[in-house]
């Protein structure tokens, strides 16, 4: 009886310590994702009440935050897809120690799922990340921009100042 209560313990562990990171990588996932959809909303108030002129930078950083929080949603989906077969990997290692029979393979058709699920989710947060950084890039440069034009404009009246 020892040894069985041993060997499902064992077994639980592992999918329970999956669930325990992917856990973890979804709460890091939805705060950046709430963040995105804050910041495209804070964007489209700050474009709508600027007037009917178009800013091409402002709609190329909202398209942008838009395309990160598109690769968020599906790490996400992958993260809870993950955490589904985890706890399948649970219910059929509990099944396979009480009722004597051998799940072996589908236990590990869930553990390569789980697996599987939780690479793609971490290569779409890190196409997000990526991408996060190129947007960066661009408003760095904007504001490079903005300032170089700043400095042109003050420029000929501090001549006609001297």
């Amino acid at each position: 009886m020892f040894e069985q209560f041993q060997n499902l313990l064992v077994n639980a562990l592992t999918p329970i310590t999956l669930i325990s990171g992917v856990g973890l990588m979804m709460l890091c996932m939805t705060n950046r994702y709430n963040h995105s959809t804050d910041r495209i909303r804070q964007l489209i108030k700050k474009r709508e009440d600027g007037g009917s002129f178009a800013e091409p930078a402002l709609d190329k950083e909202i398209h942008l935050i838009f395309r990160r929080a598109s690769y968020l949603r599906k790490a996400m989906l992958c993260l809870s897809l993950s955490a589904v077969c985890s706890g399948l990997l649970v219910a059929t290692n509990v099944l396979s120690n009480f009722s004597s029979t051998n799940f072996v393979t589908i236990s590990a058709i869930w553990l390569v799922l789980a697996l599987g699920l939780i690479v793609v989710s971490t290569a779409f947060f890190c196409m997000e990340i990526g991408l996060s950084l190129h947007a960066l890039g661009l408003a760095v440069e904007h504001l490079h921009q903005q300032n170089h034009s700043r400095t042109e404009a003050a420029s000929p009246t501090e001549e006609k100042l001297s």
